[in-house]
């Protein structure tokens, strides 16, 4: 399971009112278009420019990867400003300075997710609706 995925099942089996996971139906999904799905309120996941990986020294003739340090981007849009932001700030408290191993299938170790900045307002979609952004970085055991 990707990061993506692995966050927004967190996020809808902790926040109540979140409903359901999926890529492409459900108040939650994960790298799609958000002018392109129903909902009128969701929130969306996306990959942005991470940092690079930490590198340790091994046994073998390379190094390898001890630690990942990709960026997370949840969006958040509703017919409400409110409750479009609500969403966003939601999220951002249940993940900015969480360390744990997630509940899911692959057992990954998150040793931070950390959030760049508060929820903002980013503007509105195609449909008039509003946006707002929260930016994460994380840090991710990769043994």
């Amino acid at each position: 399971m990707a990061v993506l995925e692995e966050i927004a099942t967190y996020l809808v089996a902790q926040i109540s009112g979140f409903g359901k996971f999926s890529g492409t139906t459900g108040n939650v999904a994960a790298g799609v278009n958000l002018d392109a799905i129903a909902p009128n309120t969701m929130i969306s996941l996306y990959d942005t420019q991470g940092f690079p990986s930490e590198q340790v020294f091994s046994t073998g003739a390379a190094a390898s990867v001890a630690f990942e340090n990709p960026s997370l981007q949840i969006l958040s849009r509703s017919t409400s400003y409110k409750t479009a932001r609500d969403n966003a700030v939601l999220a951002y408290r249940e993940l900015d300075g969480l360390s744990a191993t997630l509940p899911t299938a692959t057992g990954t170790r998150y040793l931070s997710i950390d959030a760049a900045q508060a929820p903002f307002f980013i503007g509105r979609d195609g449909n008039q609706r509003p946006l707002f952004s929260v930016n994460f970085n994380i840090r991710k055991d990769t043994t």
